[in-house]
């Protein structure tokens, strides 16, 4: 059942953000269509088991209305999550499903009153110069949105980075890179400092991996 709902939920959802962007208009250049995408990115702050927060980053809901997707390093020494949502209501989140830390990706097991649509995912091959939109909470600020164009991939022997130069900065790891089909092409995890504008995404495959092989109990975290 819940791998229908997911496969029902991958064909819908790419012609319903498509209805909110201008008949065959680029996302870099809808930012109403930008708006709509920005309503399932949260930004995350991190709190330890003492009730610390001990540091911020971003996630988007993806593949699943129960799932979210973040950077790995996001959760370092996590005890729980406060979301803020794109229209600055909050939620928590108290449960990691599983990581990769090879990618630097995880997913979390979101509430039911998270009340995310889960972004539309390409698990194709970005193109060298293609636009992207990068969406992420900078210095904790919600969902600020940086334009760019993929450089290319950094292939190691276990994950293919999407370089990319949109400019990003702390609090963006976790956040969605969009394509100009509004579908998201990797998951934001840093950033060069010696580099001129030189940024690095996980593929989506790797969340997707982790989202295809994980039982969500109840459909969403208790």
């Amino acid at each position: 059942m819940k791998r229908w709902i997911a496969m029902m939920l991958a064909l819908l959802l790419p012609s319903l953000f498509a209805g909110a962007r201008g008949e065959g208009t680029a996302l870099s250049r809808d930012p109403a269509a930008i708006g709509a995408l920005a309503a399932s990115v949260v930004r995350l702050e991190v709190y330890d088991a003492g009730g610390d927060r001990i540091g911020t980053g971003s996630g988007f809901a993806a593949f699943d209305p129960a799932v979210l997707v973040t950077a790995r390093h996001v959760l370092v020494n996590m005890d729980h999550l406060i979301a803020t949502r794109d229209d600055g209501t909050t939620f928590r989140i108290d449960r990691a499903l599983d990581a990769n830390e090879d990618a630097d990706v995880a997913i979390l097991a979101l509430p039911e009153d998270a009340d995310l649509t889960p972004l539309p995912v390409s698990t194709g091959e970005p193109l060298r110069g293609e636009a992207v939109t990068a969406i992420g909470s900078q210095f904790g600020l919600v969902n600020l949105v940086a334009l760019g164009n993929v450089c290319g991939l950094w292939r190691t022997d276990t994950v293919d980075w999407i370089l990319f130069t949109a400019p990003v900065s702390a609090g963006c790891s976790g956040g969605p890179l969009i394509n100009d089909r509004g579908e998201v092409i990797g998951v934001i995890t840093g950033t060069y400092d010696k580099g001129q504008n030189l940024n690095l995404a996980a593929p989506t495959r790797a969340a997707l991996e982790l989202a295809d092989t994980t039982t969500i109990e109840g459909g969403h975290s208790k």
